[in-house]
């Protein structure tokens, strides 16, 4: 890696751009979509996980885009970080970090599993604002991943790919993927769950609960952030659940349903202790 540049190439396969083409309105979403994702997630990175929703300007960070590959539809996009970052995250290791941090939020952002294997990432899985961070960058990512989906809107047999040059491909998005960051819709009643919070971070609105009813755990965001006896209920719960006396507590919450049918999390309206403290 030169100069703190890491390059990230876009890849569309199938239909038309099998043909080396797209439609006009559907490559311009896609890259639309694609530079509002990589700015996002490169400014988190470069700036200690701040997340930028309107992130046109990015700080200690710079993307730029490549010629297009002859003979098939691909992007290519160049991120360059300030090298004294790069130094600092280690030259020889930084390339490695930027696929396992970029990999670990997107992800996350298109409903798919991703282990962390650098160290630098995987210390950052166990810092409690970045374990929170990592819901509300899926969150903020939702709109953009849908504009880059776009060909896979017109056409359910394309697939997009996301190809680290002279390593592979790192991410494939498609059907699947789009159907997850398709919201289909936000539910406005409101049910009791139970459950217990496992994340939480005060600074923040979004968080992690298991959740009984689904058997796993799902993000969620408070419906009033201001609403002190709920807040103080989540921290209860979580630290009853970090001390395995379980932190089990009835959750009134709403539901976000993504188009394939699956909750994708939960906007938290109350909570309630089940022993009654």
């Amino acid at each position: 890696m030169a100069n703190g540049e890491v390059k990230l190439v876009l890849r569309v396969e199938g239909g038309i751009a099998d043909e080396g083409v797209l439609d006009l309105y559907d490559a311009a979403d896609t890259i639309h979509g694609l530079a509002r994702s990589v700015n996002m997630v490169a400014h988190s990175l470069a700036n200690d996980g701040e997340l930028k929703k309107k992130n046109k300007v990015t700080r200690g960070v710079k993307t730029v885009i490549r010629p297009s590959i002859k003979g098939c539809f691909e992007e290519q996009v160049g991120i360059i970080f300030e090298e004294d970052f790069v130094a600092s995250v280690g030259s020889s290791v930084f390339s490695n970090v930027f696929w396992d941090y970029l990999g670990w939020t997107w992800s996350g952002a298109v409903g798919v599993e991703w282990e962390p294997a650098t160290p630098y990432v995987k210390a950052l899985t166990k810092n409690e604002k970045y374990n929170v961070l990592i819901d509300e960058i899926g969150d903020a990512l939702e709109i953009p991943m849908r504009y880059l989906h776009q060909p896979i809107v017109s056409d359910n047999g394309v697939k997009i790919f996301i190809n680290r040059p002279k390593a592979g491909d790192v991410l494939k998005f498609d059907k699947e993927t789009l159907d997850y960051v398709t919201t289909r819709e936000e539910s406005i009643e409101t049910e009791w769950i139970v459950g217990n919070i496992t994340r939480y971070n005060v600074l923040s609105v979004f968080g992690r609960l298991f959740s009984d009813e689904e058997g796993r755990v799902i993000s969620f965001n408070f419906a009033d952030g201001e609403n002190r006896r709920v807040r103080d209920l989540a921290i209860k719960s979580t630290q009853e659940h970090e001390k395995e006396s379980q932190g089990k507590m009835n959750l009134l919450v709403s539901k976000v349903i993504s188009a394939h049918g699956k909750v994708k999390r939960y906007v938290l309206h109350d909570i309630l202790d089940i022993n009654g403290n």
